[in-house]
Order: structure tokens, then C-alpha cells, then sequence
């Protein structure tokens, strides 16, 4: 019944299963694609991709009239996105070099980044991290950027994470993530397989390298003689 809406939010924020949804998410509440207006928990962001390749996410759907505009939308920023395909910038995805959260995306107080920069295969680095807060999942929000070598995420709360499957995986040019020295994840509540699968050029902050024995989430922490991971501190 509904094939192909990627980009379809019900009212609390659940959206599209992967590969579709029938009828039976035709409904209202935790677990269906209807909206009631009158009890509408959506919070909306706007994602705007100019023709410099600067992807600029912003709580305002205003744009800078002095910039060409490749791409304009909005994005549910408390829906968990199911598969590729949600953002506005999808189809011209391969044009996005940099992306930057704006300051006034600090008026959310919870967020997911499901599928954000999933095969953006140009993508250089993201700024801007500091003015998100609430952020709980990250399936495969950096998946197959086969562009990004460093990562910083410096100004990112890890402590709110819930969900990190795939979240950097297949990058294969990827070789640091930089992080706060206070980075630390939840001591529970957290999953995640195939957090850094594939990312064969990926090295820690104290040189651990990576293995196909150790890809999921327990080692997205900073890499200490104690604790191996694949985060460097700064």
C-alpha cells in the first residue's frame, strides 16, 4: 500500500518500512502512517543544497537568494527513516561535498540521522555537530561515503545514542574520526551490527587497525592501550 514513500512520516514520527508497508500501518499511533492534525509530534527541518556542493540544514526553510539551489526540503528531524530515498537531496546526492548543521537546528531536543548521508560518494566532512542534541539513532547515516578520509564530529553528544547500525560502514577511504576527549556512549541501551563494516583504512587514536573481527558498535569509542577502538581524541 505504500511502496516506494520513502519519504512518508506518520504523527509520532514512524515512517515507511523498508521495501514498504501494507495496510497494516494505514492507522494512527506508535506504528502507522496516519497523521491526526490535531496531535501532530513531527518537528520538521529543512535541508538545503546549493550549487558549491554546501548541503546547509536548517530549523528555517529560508534560503540564501544570492546562491543557486540545487535541492530544497524538509525532513522529519524525529522520524527513523527506513531506507534510502527520505531526504530531499537524494537525487542529487552525488553533489553534496560538505554538509553543516546551523545554530538553530539546536532548537530539537531529539533527533535521528537515519540514511542523513547514506552513498553521498562525494561527501568531504560534516560541521556543525555542536548545535544537535538528542541524538539517538544513526543507521547508516555515513554508509558508502567513499570520499571521507577524516571525519570530525567534535560538538557531538554520543551520550543519547540508541541505534548505530551500518552507521559508517563501507567507507572505504576512511581512516580517522576525530571526537571530543569527554566521548563516551550510554553504558546500555545501545545496538548497532556493522557499525564500521568494510572500513579497511580506519586506524584509532592509539593505532588499532581495523579488523573483521571487531566492526559493530562496542568499538566506536576512543582507542586507549585498555579500551581498542577506532576514534581518535582531540
Amino acid at each position: 500500500m505504500f511502496y516506494g514513500c520513502n519519504r512518508l512520516v506518520g504523527g509520532t514520527g514512524f515512517v515507511t518500512p523498508s521495501g514498504g508497508g501494507t495496510a497494516t500501518y494505514c492507522k494512527l499511533g506508535s506504528t502507522g502512517l496516519l497523521t491526526d492534525p490535531d496531535d501532530d509530534g513531527r518537528n520538521w527541518c529543512w535541508g538545503t543544497l546549493y550549487d558549491d556542493g554546501v548541503l546547509e540544514v536548517s530549523a528555517s526553510s529560508s534560503v540564501d537568494e544570492s546562491r543557486t539551489v540545487e535541492s530544497h526540503g524538509r525532513v522529519c528531524i524525529n522520524g527513523s527513516y527506513n531506507a534510502l530515498g527520505g531526504m530531499p537531496w537524494n537525487d542529487v546526492r552525488k553533489q553534496v561535498l560538505s554538509a553543516e548543521f546551523l545554530a538553530d537546528m539546536a532548537a530539537f531536543s531529539y533527533c535521528n540521522l537515519n540514511y542523513w548521508f547514506y552513498s553521498c560518494t562525494n561527501l568531504t566532512g560534516v560541521t556543525g555537530w555542536s548545535h544537535l542534541a538528542g541524538v539517538h539513532e544513526m543507521k547508516y547515516t555515513f554508509s558508502s561515503c567513499t570520499s571521507l578520509v577524516t571525519l570530525c564530529l567534535t560538538g557531538l553528544d554520543p551520550s543519547s545514542f540508541t541505534n548505530l547500525q551500518y552507521a559508517f560502514s563501507g567507507c572505504s577511504a576512511l581512516v580517522t574520526i576525530y571526537v571530543d576527549s569527554t566521548w563516551a556512549l550510554p553504558s546500555s541501551g545501545v545496538s548497532g551490527i556493522g557499525t564500521f563494516y568494510n572500513d579497511k583504512a580506519i586506524v584509532g587514536g592509539n593505532g588499532t587497525t581495523y579488523s573483521s573481527s571487531n566492526y559493530g558498535y562496542a568499538y566506536c569509542r576512543i582507542d586507549t592501550a585498555s579500551t581498542p577502538g577506532y576514534l581518535t581524541a582531540i
